[in-house]
């Protein structure tokens, strides 16, 4: 398949997800081979591209939202339910990342874990890298200026400005942000 043909095949498909209700601003593409529900819950900002493979599964009440100049590499997963997952701008996520905004957990008070829930909201700040097949949680509020290591779990928030890793994910410097 030339690159003429899969590039025309991308910007068919983002056309049809607007004529569904998705929010797609000028410039952004999507490609084709994404599983995506509920698209009118979800907003693309200019210039932003989600590559191959995505599956991103907003619930009936709720709302994904990717801000511009960002990109979402392939093979990511957004399980977001009804709550919502916001993606500030210039960000990268690498691929095989997984976000959820629903998930199951432990309780000492119900052993099955299908009644089990932990839900929250994620936001992202904008000029933020995420590496590959990172996992970010429920609840979870990542700063401007922020790089997470590939293959770290991420919960809570994280500062402005610095470099995080591990799993659970820590501070591991400082970023020089006056460059």
């Amino acid at each position: 398949m030339s690159r003429f043909f899969r590039y025309a095949i991308n910007k068919i498909y983002t056309i049809c997800n607007i004529l569904q209700g998705m929010k797609i601003a000028r410039g952004a593409m999507l490609h084709f081979s994404s599983e995506i529900r509920n698209r009118k819950n979800i907003v693309v900002g200019k210039n932003s591209i989600l590559y191959k493979k995505l599956s991103i599964y907003p619930g009936r009440n709720g709302h994904f939202s990717l801000g511009a100049n960002s990109h979402i590499a392939p093979y990511g997963y957004f399980l977001i339910d009804n709550q919502s997952l916001t993606i500030g701008n210039d960000v990268a996520i690498g691929p095989f990342c997984s976000f959820f905004c629903s998930s199951n957990t432990w309780s000492s008070e119900q052993l099955l874990f299908r009644k089990n829930y932990d839900r929250g909201d994620i936001i992202i700040g904008n000029n933020v890298f995420i590496g590959a097949q990172s996992v970010i949680m429920p609840g979870t509020t990542i700063g401007n200026d922020v790089v997470v290591a590939a293959n770290s779990v991420v919960k809570g928030t994280l500062a402005d400005g610095h470099v995080y890793g591990g799993s659970p994910c820590k501070i591991i410097k400082k970023l020089n942000t006056d460059d």
